[in-house]
């Protein structure tokens, strides 16, 4: 099978972007001297009465230790490991394996994969980080296994696994639409338009502009990938060694207790737990926020793993993907903090105003939001640095809120496709390494980046 001309394209982007993106607490540590150097030549015009550079030291410690920034670093550790355990779960691995039992050559692996990644994403986005990789590891098993029809290219599987990270903030653990909907959030004073500074769901994510985006996105990455495949002569197998990890499984036999391994206990508590959420969220005790879903996603997967035991040990497992929001959130918050001692959230604010009108604000937040993306590579780090800042243009120039805070989103999620920081779970599920799927992912960044901004430009 000879393979489209597009294929060749992201092979040649893969060995470039292999060689150039660096660790990503490199690029925190970076951007952190480079907001200081920035902050450092603002004030110089008029020094504060501390000086300069007591300052900004004043306003990064600050900023590094806030609670509110603590807080937001363990809600997004929680929303990571509940996804993990969800889809580490009996009743999803039998899912996965079913799917992957149906899929025959390599354009429709491809296809299923990102699709499959795509809409886990959308409901949870620590579930499509983790359940893709799943599903393409077990379909390159099965080609291996029944050494029947092409040859899967199992660098574009994995890439199409990472796909769901690029719609993610458009789906239901979106952290910035969930940020801005919670009571008393870091950005509340930026939101002038609206009591109390909350923007609800209904007008991000559950507005029709992103049923529009998202739509387009979780159908047109699937078909793309698949336009991806390489010729036959072209296509890398899976490497058996790369596969040979077992799948996780929940109930081990070391519980120390027996009820620790009941699956009726695990059941009821998890049930327990789901109907006493959703009584409190039906009669408006609690709103559609990053703790609400964090709490639906706890007690589904107590639930679906079959013990209290499985649950921990799952929770352990996927704590392993964390380490990388505990070390940079309170750099990116400190980051934030130097920019408010500052001065440079209102100087950008004013900038970004200069530059752009009511219209033309949405694709300016897409565009900086993926910026920024590639050295904050975190959606609620980021959201902690940009929010101000683009809540505050928007207010200036009569954007709604709820569409600053959806073109952030996009943006984000847009060069998570060439930033390899959230692949590192999948990469090791697959056995694979991160230069080789990147090439791929950047072809996906490159059409995301033109027809996002024209859907916000006649939407937004």
């Amino acid at each position: 099978m000879r393979a489209l001309p597009i294929a060749a394209v992201g092979a040649k982007l893969s060995r470039v972007a292999s060689k150039v993106v660096p660790d990503p607490f490199v690029l925190a540590l970076g951007l952190t001297l480079l907001v200081g150097v920035f902050g450092a030549i603002l004030l110089a015009d008029e020094p504060p009465e501390g000086g300069v550079v007591w300052t900004l030291i004043d306003g990064w410690a600050t900023g590094f230790a806030s609670p509110g920034g603590l807080a937001f670093a363990l809600q997004m550790c929680l929303v990571l490991v509940t996804g993990h355990a969800l889809a580490t779960s009996p009743p999803v691995q039998r899912w996965v394996r079913a799917i992957a039992s149906k899929v025959r050559g390599a354009a429709g692996a491809a296809f299923v994969v990102s699709i499959v990644a795509c809409l886990a994403a959308v409901i949870h986005w620590g579930l499509g980080a983790i359940v893709g990789a799943f599903l393409a590891r077990e379909i390159g098993r099965n080609s291996l296994r029944d050494d029947v029809g092409p040859v899967l290219h199992y660098p574009l599987l994995g890439a199409a696994a990472y796909a769901g990270l690029a719609v993610w903030h458009g789906g239901l653990s979106g952290s910035a639409p969930l940020k801005v909907a919670e009571p008393g959030h870091f950005a509340a004073d930026a939101i002038r338009t609206h009591a109390d500074g909350i923007v609800p769901v209904t007008e991000t994510l559950l507005s029709p502009l992103n049923f529009v985006v998202t739509g387009v996105l979780c159908l047109g990455l699937p078909v793309l990938f698949a336009a991806l495949t390489p010729s036959d002569e072209d296509r890398t197998p899976p490497d058996p060694e790369a596969l040979r990890g077992a799948t996780p499984k929940a109930d081990p036999e070391e519980g120390r207790f027996r009820f620790e391994r009941s699956r009726a206990v695990g059941v009821l508590v998890g049930l327990v737990g789901l109907g006493t959420i959703g009584a409190a969220w039906a009669t408006g005790r609690m709103s559609l926020d990053l703790n609400l879903v964090n709490f639906l996603f706890l007690f589904a997967g107590v639930a679906l793993q079959g013990s209290l035991r499985g649950y921990v040990d799952a929770i352990t497992d996927g704590a392993k993907g964390a380490g990388g929001i505990i070390l940079q959130f309170p750099f990116y918050f400190g980051i934030l903090g130097i920019m408010k001692a500052a001065g440079l959230i209102t100087w950008i604010s004013e900038a970004m105003v200069a530059v752009a009108d009511a219209d033309t604000f949405p694709v300016l937040a897409f565009f900086s939001a993926g910026i920024v993306n590639l050295m904050v590579p975190s959606g609620g780090g980021q959201w902690a640095v940009q929010g101000d800042i683009l809540l505050g243009a928007g207010d200036a120039l009569g954007v709604p809120p709820g569409t600053t805070v959806m073109a952030f989103a996009y943006g984000d999620a847009w060069t998570n496709t060439l930033q390899p920081f959230w692949a590192l779970p999948l990469l090791g599920i697959m056995g694979l390494e991160a230069k080789s799927i990147v090439g791929y992912t950047a072809v996906a960044c490159i059409a995301m980046g033109i027809v996002v901004p024209v859907l916000l430009l006649v939407l937004g």
